[in-house]
């Protein structure tokens, strides 16, 4: 695995904050995932900020017990709108800061899982989910994005060994997000896909050397 200067925990600062998202459908292992990613990388010296969507702040907790059980009917554009808002607290709250401090942000999810889930799979306007993430996110999109890519039965298989399912986890749905990922990241240079049905090992090591190799390619290191 990819390690930088002559030692492992030598501090790695960055020339600017750097914005990572890890996205896939439900059951990929991007959770896992990112975790696994994110204390590897800051083993090595890097100033981590590990996050998601949604859910990382306290109104996107709130936000997220809502959208995922829907005890109460929600409408696809409300669904949209309220993970919309989770996504505009979370860039003010935690991710514009941590990049303004030049840290490696890593974000399990980010825009496009609203343009794959409500738009691909609610059947919602892409063009206006676009406009308004860009709003929300005040204007600032991820530097590289990791799709975890897996067969939605496989994904499936995984979900169900959870305590329970979200309003998300259904074959239908996921196959309708799954094709939407797929259209989403063609043709696009700046996601590195990677086959999340292999060990989540070789995943992190696949990760990790990804990214680290980027950074190197566009510069992004103080000489230590």
């Amino acid at each position: 695995m990819t390690t930088f200067g002559s030692h492992a925990t030598t501090r790695q600062q960055l020339t600017q904050g750097i914005l990572i998202a890890i996205e896939g459908i439900d059951g990929a292992g991007k959770s896992t995932l990112a975790q696994a990613v994110s204390t590897f990388l800051q083993d090595n010296g890097f100033d981590i900020l590990l996050t998601r969507e949604p859910g990382h702040s306290a109104l996107g907790k709130e936000i997220r017990e809502l959208v995922q059980t829907q005890t109460m009917p929600i409408s696809s554009r409300a669904e949209f709108l309220l993970f919309a808002a989770d996504r505009a607290q979370h860039f003010a709250e935690l991710i514009i800061p941590a990049l303004q401090q030049n840290k490696l942000v890593i974000s399990d999810r980010i825009a496009d899982s609203s343009l794959a889930y409500q738009g691909y799979g609610r059947g919602l306007d892409t063009q206006t989910l676009r406009t308004v993430n860009t709003w929300a996110m005040e204007s600032i999109i991820p530097h590289l994005t990791i799709f975890v890519r897996v067969p939605v039965l496989i994904a499936l298989e995984r979900c169900r060994k959870r305590p329970s399912l979200s309003v998300f986890e259904h074959e239908q749905f996921l196959d309708k997000v799954a094709a939407g990922f797929e259209e989403i990241y063609q043709n696009r240079s700046d996601v590195i896909v990677i086959d999340g049905t292999e060990s989540p090992e070789f995943l992190t090591q696949q990760i990790c050397d990804a990214i680290t190799r980027w950074i190197e390619t566009n510069n992004l290191l103080h000489n230590n």
